[in-house]
């Protein structure tokens, strides 16, 4: 697979390895593609756990108590 970035991240990570923070860019771009996929994961995590919540406020009628206020 060949990447092809921007010149300021080029240079970005070219630092990176100069700096030897990072072996090679390779690595470099490895963890920031497992980090972007983590986040991702996490990102459906969340948003399924939302869901949840809100299927079970549903179904508990808690939305229409706190929308639809008694008129007393």
């Amino acid at each position: 697979m060949d990447v092809t970035l921007p010149a300021d991240l080029t240079e970005q990570l070219q630092q990176e390895v100069a700096d030897g923070r990072y072996p090679s860019a390779n690595v470099v771009i490895e963890q920031a593609v497992r980090r972007f996929l983590d986040e991702q994961h996490r990102g459906a995590e969340r948003l399924e756990a939302l869901r949840r919540i809100g299927d079970a406020v549903d179904q508990a009628g808690l939305y229409e108590r706190v929308l639809i206020p008694d008129s007393q």
